[in-house]
């Protein structure tokens, strides 16, 4: 089943940022739908929130749950 998991995000700057993250977010299996501003994202989904945590960070920026 589908949950929504909101995480806190830190190091974005710009739109470029943003997008960066969200194509992360949305490669991630089990993701079915990513919203992302440069303070947080809403993620949709079957998936561990670590597993999303960890998506940011190797995009180069950082995530905690909200």
């Amino acid at each position: 089943m589908s949950q929504i998991t909101v995480l806190a995000l830190q190091g974005l700057t710009c739109m470029h940022c943003v997008g960066s993250t969200r194509k992360a977010l949305e490669a991630v299996p089990g993701v079915s739908a990513v919203e992302v501003a440069l303070d947080s994202a809403k993620v949709t989904g079957d998936v561990a929130p670590q597993m999303l945590i960890n998506a940011v960070e190797q995009a180069g920026y950082q995530a905690t749950l909200a």
